[in-house]
């Protein structure tokens, strides 16, 4: 991700890029304690993210998020916790951080972040996926499940499965919304699946375990997806 924070605190925005150095996914960092210069850098460059901070003192977040395409992912960062409500009328805000931020905190919103950003594969719905030393190209439409394995993640089709040196909770930020955990080990394509019982679904052959802290959150998925 290229980060741009937009914070009109120096001791504030030094903090935030410190956080985003721990990060590794964020590639990038672009700070600025002007509102109207974040404007000029969001004219000039796509960020992936930005941390956007809403009391500025020459405009105000909520007006620099008119100009934020839906594409990009935005964290606000305030004092004032009376915009949190309001946030939800934009489609860019995946998260809300109210000052003082700590680490822990703040590593959840770019948790967010990145699945608002991954949440379309693409057009085809494809990715490729590291096997061995060959790059192979997943349909998500075809992928039954995915399942832990150790330190890799098994992706299985119907014809084959693909073994990748990734975490599930990895994975899981790349796959689409019809996709649900149902277990700390697996991950379901819910169109995929043929029976539901108690702690259990079948998907062709394959019978996998459903936790019961996750049993809801399947039910409110198929609901949706019908």
């Amino acid at each position: 991700m290229q980060c741009l924070i937009v914070d009109d605190d120096p001791i504030i925005c030094d903090l935030l890029n410190h956080f985003c150095a721990k990060v590794e996914s964020i590639t990038s960092v672009t700070t600025t304690n002007s509102g109207f210069e974040s404007i000029n850098l969001i004219n000039r460059k796509n960020f992936d993210l930005i941390l956007l901070d809403y009391n500025l003192t020459d405009i105000t977040g909520k007006e620099i998020l008119q100009i934020i395409d839906k594409e990009t992912a935005v964290i606000m960062i305030t004092a004032n916790k009376t915009f949190a409500s309001e946030s939800y009328d934009y489609d860019q805000i995946v998260d809300f951080l109210v000052k003082p931020i700590d680490f822990t905190r703040f590593f959840k919103g770019i948790q967010k972040a990145q699945k608002f950003l991954q949440r379309d594969p693409g057009p085809e719905g494809v990715i490729f996926i590291k096997d061995g030393t060959k790059l192979v190209k997943v349909d998500f439409n075809m992928v039954l499940f995915v399942k832990s394995a150790a330190n890799y993640v098994e992706i299985v089709l119907k014809e084959k499965k693909i073994l990748t040196l990734m975490t599930l909770k990895d994975m899981e930020m790349k796959l689409p919304n019809f996709f649900q955990r149902v277990h700390r080990s697996y991950i379901v394509n819910v169109t995929k699946i043929d029976t539901i019982s108690t702690g259990m679904i079948t998907i062709g052959q394959y019978e996998i375990p459903v936790s019961d802290s996750y049993e809801n959150e399947l039910l409110k998925k198929i609901n949706l997806l019908q």
